[in-house]
């Protein structure tokens, strides 16, 4: 999380769901955290080119509903921070109000899903759509709220060599290190798939394969094998280095786990408070605008997620 000041803003999608609920109690304890103001945005989920918005006073009247609904989120709200909390209905569909009204936002939180998203596994599509598209980090409060980050309650931080991992943790780290909490890294690897592998070698000029030539294989196989665990090290090691260089004081521990990513980051943040991903990994496509790791984490994660670009 950035540094607390006043002016920062901190925005919250609200639509009157148990899930909107648990990330607008995560969002004002946030807010009282940080010392800054809150805004509650409750869109009309309507499209502005509707024909029945062409009718006197339509517009108008789902304006004001979206509104109240954004009002009836003020009480909530200050039942966990003192802070200013204002409230604004937008027009149009929940991901692009949000989007556009966290522009200026230091951090923008909404639920996992929303009304009329029935299984609880599947992200909703606004938040699909939010951590997409915001230029802002981005929060995903799936369940009621764990404690904010402290001595008990760790953040942890998936990296992988990426640029979007990198971000994850500096901002992973400055959040850990502004409330006295501790920093978990949690580095993936797989080993190649040895079926594959095996074929691969078998297709070597070369009639018959002697049990030699297999023997070597296998010799090399497991090179590879052990090269792609110590380069994990190499990563988890060089990110705990970066890390102590900007915050001498702060803790760190890592988990170099040997499987699926998220099923690795998933496992380490069974104490957590909170999970810092990156938009996008290094087996992502560059076009992707929001990785596979970072999809799962937030379907299945107890604790918020926290979405960095």
């Amino acid at each position: 999380m950035s540094a607390t000041q006043k002016d920062q803003l901190i925005v919250v999608g609200f639509d009157g769901s148990r899930e909107g609920d648990f990330a607008l109690e995560w969002a004002a304890r946030v807010a009282q955290r940080r010392a800054c103001p809150l805004l509650i945005i409750s869109a009309t989920e309507v499209d502005p080119d509707s024909v029945e918005l062409a009718r006197p006073g339509i517009q108008e009247m789902y304006l004001r509903r979206a509104q109240q609904l954004a009002e009836s989120g003020i009480p909530r709200a200050r039942m966990f921070t003192d802070t200013e909390v204002r409230a604004s209905g937008q027009p149009g569909d929940a991901a692009n109000a949000l989007v556009e009204g966290a522009d200026h936002a230091t951090l923008l939180v909404i639920g996992h899903r929303t009304r009329g998203i029935l299984p609880d596994i599947i992200l909703g599509s606004v938040a699909f759509k939010v951590t997409s598209h915001a230029t802002c980090p981005v929060a995903v409060v799936r369940k009621s709220p764990r404690p904010l980050p402290s001595d008990k309650f760790p953040v942890v931080v998936g990296v992988d060599g990426s640029k979007f991992g990198v971000r994850a943790l500096d901002e992973a780290a400055h959040l850990a290190a502004e409330t006295n909490s501790f920093l978990r890294i949690v580095v993936a690897w797989k080993r190649p798939n040895w079926d594959l592998w095996s074929l691969a070698s078998s297709l070597r000029p070369a009639d018959n394969r002697s049990l030699a030539d297999q023997a070597a294989d296998e010799k090399i196989y497991q090179q590879v094998v052990a090269d792609t665990s110590r380069q994990a090290e190499t990563i988890a090691q060089q990110a705990i280095d970066q890390i102590q260089q900007r915050y001498p004081d702060l803790r760190t521990e890592s988990v170099i786990t040997e499987g699926p990513a998220d099923q690795a980051i998933l496992a380490a943040a069974s104490d957590a408070s909170m999970i810092a991903v990156g938009a996008r990994g290094l087996g992502d496509l560059p076009g992707l605008q929001i990785g596979s790791i970072s999809r799962k984490v937030m379907q299945r994660a107890e604790c918020a997620v926290y979405v960095v670009r």
